[in-house]
């Protein structure tokens, strides 16, 4: 009786259950078994998927979907050589080890979503059932339990230091709240990009602001501050996706911590075969402005306009319309080989805009099939 009951614990524990409480994944596992992550959203070419771990947000993979490029992070000894990566973006960790228990997020960026995994990694238990080796698999069991407990405490406090994860569309702006309305003179306001080696922006007092390029320059010319230290990221595009850490110090405060998840999309056009769609450009023209539209992972010159000349792809000429005043493109006809990736850069000499868009371009209906469906869905 005790030795079933202690077996039971055990695989409740152990054995590589998977519960679901609140929208996050309870998973266990017997230490130096392998386990699987399992993405369930439904993976688009233009998606990155991002692994992270703990609540610090640690880096662990990285797959973009669009050039099936990916990236393991080598340099935590915990998790080196453990990793995998497989392509519908679920994350393999082999050989595990009680140090990897913990929580794990995947954001998959492009379709705006994330999932949280709890992950609980219990040591192997002893396969004599002795009097002492019963009191030792009390103990694991007992101690799996506080691992779960303190896994969820850091959960709650992870779920009070990450503001309201923001998402936005390539080319818009992003403000990123520190949530003050006054700033004391002995104040510092510090924004981090992804790690703290990649201070973006910091306030000292009421008068000293500064903004930075980033480690990479991502950042040039993108960010500005305002008197309550909230950081906006203008013109934006999908490299500005990832985790901003916010820190807030001062001789009069205590100080406070926020994580922002954001996510940058690409903006969507989905139309049938044989139809029009126009792709809206919102930002301002100039007179002089170099516009060029480009397709594909070529980026092959579709449509140009300077200040003396327009020209469009002599094999599209019949079926595209660039807006001289705007610089909006019209596409007429259109057919599936026009699905992809549509590029618009607006270049003056002061700054280069930037949007893209995703056509998506589906194939035409017969009538009957579309009757039908329009009857399926009454």
């Amino acid at each position: 009786m005790q030795k079933t009951l202690l077996l039971s614990l055990l695989l409740l524990f152990m054995g590589g259950v998977v519960n679901e409480t609140d929208g996050m994944k309870s998973v266990s596992v017997m230490e130096g078994d392998s386990v699987t992550l399992h993405t369930d959203a439904e993976i688009h070419t233009d998606d990155l998927i991002v692994w992270r771990f703990g609540d610090k947000g640690i880096l662990l993979a990285k797959l973009d979907v669009w050039t099936n490029e990916s990236s393991l992070n080598d340099a935590d000894e915990r998790f080196k050589d453990r990793l995998q990566l497989n392509q519908t973006g679920s994350l393999t960790i082999k050989k595990t080890r009680t140090e990897h228990t913990g929580l794990y997020e995947v954001q998959i960026r492009g379709s705006e979503s994330s999932q949280r995994f709890l992950l609980s990694v219990t040591a192997a238990p002893i396969q004599v059932l002795s009097p002492g080796a019963i009191a030792g698999i009390t103990v694991a069991v007992l101690l799996a339990v506080a691992v779960l407990i303190h896994c969820q405490c850091r959960i709650s406090k992870l779920k009070k230091q990450v503001g309201e994860d923001k998402s936005a569309k390539e080319g818009e702006s992003v403000t990123l709240p520190t949530g003050l309305t006054e700033i004391h003179k002995d104040d510092k306001i510090q924004w981090w990009y992804e790690d703290e080696n990649n201070l973006i922006a910091e306030i000292h007092g009421v008068n000293s602001k500064r903004t930075f390029p980033g480690a990479d320059g991502r950042f040039r010319s993108k960010l500005s501050l305002d008197g309550s230290g909230k950081l906006t990221i203008n013109n934006i595009r999908t490299i500005h996706t990832g985790l901003y850490k916010l820190k807030i110090s001062g001789r009069r405060r205590r100080t406070k911590y926020k994580l922002f998840i954001l996510t940058v999309g690409v903006r969507t056009e989905k139309v049938e075969e044989g139809k029009s769609v126009t792709l809206h450009n919102d930002a301002e023209i100039q007179t002089g402005d170099l516009i060029l539209w480009t397709f594909g992972a070529e980026n092959s010159l579709v449509a140009r306009k300077d200040s003396r000349t327009d020209d469009i792809d002599e094999s599209l000429s019949d079926r595209l319309e660039l807006n001289n005043e705007t610089g909006s493109l019209t596409i007429r006809n259109i057919r599936t080989t026009d699905s992809g990736h549509f590029k618009l850069q607006i270049i003056n000499s002061k700054t280069t805009t930037f949007r893209r868009f995703n056509v998506d371009v589906t194939e035409k209906q017969e009538k009957g099939e579309k009757e039908q469906q329009e009857t399926n869905s009454v």
